[in-house]
């Protein structure tokens, strides 16, 4: 076997295949939340009835499928399952104006659009994994969270167009399946083209993949960085959840900066976070040598300092010193993720990666439900936003404690470049 393994520059064109993947996802995801209150008065139905039906529903059977892709992605390969998937979250939304009619039909539909997306957000850490050599695999896993947060961006702007033009919340959906059928046929290329390259053996006892993924799942650094994971993503969306309406409400509850405001700094922030995200590959191998654990430790705990500073007048005082605040919070908590999913992509067998990374993503999504119901739990409690913050500043430093164990399991030695 050749001691260097060539990786084409098919690569780039699989790459560009997972960004369209994750843009449908994230378009099937959030398209209807600009709409619950059409659904509502269709369907005669109350808006926390549509919420659970369309948010609810998805992010449950998303996280199941996401776990499950895993297997998948693992037994059958990606374009197989990416293929499958895009068909099941194409199907889910032609058919909303046929089936999506009443409360169970919108919830069976979306419940399948969710199962067809679950797979495609653990499928990072396999292309990764498969396609790419070690110093790229941190820019594979980063800018799937970017195509994520475009396609949400995306799907916020053209989705009350298409409704304004149409006036049919269910046409507007089944419209937006455009951006999964071009995902498909990208797909569908891509069964056409070249193989990823045969990847060297690792030094394992019994190389398939099944002892391989048991072997894995005995090693204390995979429920490490699936618990940075988890914390990460808990910290995500307690952020996104906690901080705008901080931002905007009247003290003494919040800081009664108003909506536009916290909607602007908030966008900010986002845009900080997609380049963050971008550039947390290129600071794991330019500026740490390509060690996962020290970027998590210092973003963990960076995080939890800014958004400590959110708190104290110091900071809340000037406009433009708690907006840099909330950017550097951004910044820090955008790395997360990727790093910690490229730690799995560039340790771990190629063949176990998407079960993997299906497992930490799909428990991550239970996890950024637990982060929000936590976070609105204490705010109901106390009717003020200080312990909220405590509980996501507590979270982000389990993170860094856990990042502590991010060592390169010895079993799985690689000579890949």
């Amino acid at each position: 076997m050749s001691d260097k393994v060539v990786y084409p520059k098919f690569r780039w064109y699989m790459f560009i295949a997972l960004c369209l993947a994750t843009a449908t996802n994230a378009v099937s995801l959030i398209a209807p939340t600009t709409l619950i209150g059409p659904i509502a008065n269709t369907l005669g139905a109350s808006l926390g009835e549509v919420v659970g039906a369309t948010m609810g529903t998805f992010n449950f059977f998303g996280a199941i499928a996401c776990i499950a892709g895993g297997w998948l992605l693992d037994r059958f390969g990606i374009v197989k399952v990416w293929g499958t998937c895009l068909l099941l979250m194409i199907i889910g939304s032609v058919l909303m104006p046929f089936f999506g009619d009443t409360i169970l039909g919108l919830g069976v539909l979306r419940s399948i659009q969710a199962i067809g997306g679950g797979p495609i957000m653990g499928s990072s850490v396999r292309i990764a994994a498969e396609w790419f050599p070690n110093h790229e695999r941190g820019l594979v896993t980063g800018v799937q969270g970017v195509a994520m947060g475009l396609g949400i961006a995306f799907s916020f702007m053209i989705s009350p167009v298409i409704f304004e033009a149409t006036g049919n919340w269910a046409m507007t959906l089944a419209c937006l399946s455009f951006v999964g059928i071009i995902a498909l046929i990208l797909t569908i290329i891509a069964g056409f083209g070249p193989k990823a390259p045969q990847l060297e053996a690792r030094e394992i006892p019994a190389a398939g993949s099944e002892s391989a993924f048991k072997l894995a799942i005995k090693q204390p650094a995979t429920w490490m960085v699936v618990g940075c994971v988890i914390f990460a993503s808990w910290i995500y969306q307690g952020f996104n959840d906690i901080v705008p309406s901080y931002i905007a409400i009247a003290p003494p509850v919040g800081l009664g900066m108003g909506p536009v405001t916290a909607g602007s700094y908030m966008s900010i922030v986002q845009i900080a976070a997609m380049i963050g995200a971008i550039l947390s590959g290129f600071v794991v191998e330019k500026v740490f040598g390509g060690r996962s654990k020290p970027v998590l430790v210092i973003a963990f705990i960076a995080f939890a300092v800014f958004i400590f500073a959110i708190k104290f007048e110091a900071v809340t005082a000037g406009g433009s010193v708690l907006l840099g605040d909330l950017v550097l919070a951004g910044l820090f908590l955008s790395v997360l993720m990727p790093v910690s999913n490229a730690f799995i992509a560039k340790n771990y067998p190629e063949n176990v990666t998407g079960r993997l990374g299906g497992l930490a993503q799909g428990i991550n999504m239970f996890a950024g439900t637990v982060g929000v119901s936590a976070g609105a739990t204490a705010l109901h409690m106390t009717g003020m936003y200080q312990m909220p913050i405590n509980i996501i500043v507590f979270v982000a430093i389990i993170g860094c404690i856990l990042a502590f164990g991010l060592n390169a399991p010895k079993v799985f030695a690689t000579k890949q470049g």
